[in-house]
């Protein structure tokens, strides 16, 4: 008994490890992205964009946001896929950083309900990338974070604005 409690704890602690080492890459500076026509069809990957965090592993899928790269007057799409029956996600928080790397306020994307089996989609305009709407602002390479409703991360990657 006291072997098998030591086991689980070991590996939740490895996973929480997995889990910071993952959150400590995601907010590092972006350095690519994967590029996706109208489609959703991946042209190029960027080996770094929307892993699955350790915590979400075999839960969720997350496709690449398409297009990618994007212009100022264009919706980017997200696909979003709960693929296990055991879990669902309780809310959905996307957000990007400022100039100064702290995440900015509000979120790109935000719901309260909880995600269930299956897909969800949704758009962001990339003006809301920039500085108070602006297209110029707007412009660039951008990380992008998704989180659950209890803050914690689910995926990142990169979106270019042009």
């Amino acid at each position: 008994m006291i072997f098998l409690l030591v086991s689980v704890s070991l590996m939740s602690c490895s996973r929480n490890d997995d889990q910071v080492k993952f959150e400590k890459e995601a907010y590092s500076a972006p350095a690519g992205y994967t590029e996706t026509n109208f489609q959703g069809e991946v042209q190029s990957e960027d080996p770094d964009d929307w892993r699955i965090s350790p915590l979400y592993q075999g839960t969720v899928r997350v496709n690449p946001p398409f297009p990618n790269p994007v212009t100022t007057d264009q919706p980017v799409n997200f696909e979003i896929e709960v693929i296990s029956v055991q879990q669902s996600i309780n809310g959905l928080f996307v957000v990007t950083r400022n100039n100064d790397g702290t995440l900015k306020s509000p979120p790109l994307y935000e719901r309260f309900e909880t995600l269930d089996q299956g897909l969800t989609t949704f758009t962001i305009n990339p003006i809301e990338f920039g500085f108070q709407g602006s297209p110029e602002g707007a412009r660039g390479l951008h990380r992008v974070f998704i989180f659950d409703g209890n803050q914690q991360m689910i995926s990142y990657g990169d979106i270019m604005v042009e």
